[in-house]
């Protein structure tokens, strides 16, 4: 299994790519998903659950800066 990207780089790539609004709006719609699928695991991993909600938590933060909605997501 290859090594996830840090929160810092997917921040990075958000705010330099083309289109970071597209970017905001996949991310805010997925990672709920992924966070959920791993903490429904038998043998979920606490460390993974954390990088994501990590992950999360800054999007939701671009999203603010941005004006971008956030799907009803609290936090």
């Amino acid at each position: 299994m290859s090594k996830p990207v840090s929160t810092a780089t997917l921040k990075k790539l958000i705010v330099k790519s083309d289109n970071p609004t597209y970017k905001i709006n996949l991310l805010l719609r997925t990672l709920p998903y992924h966070i959920e699928r791993e903490s429904g695991r038998t043998d979920m991993n606490l460390m993974v659950i954390k990088s994501l909600t990590n992950k999360l938590l800054m999007v939701r933060e671009l999203a603010r800066k941005n004006n971008i909605p956030t799907y009803g997501l609290i936090g």
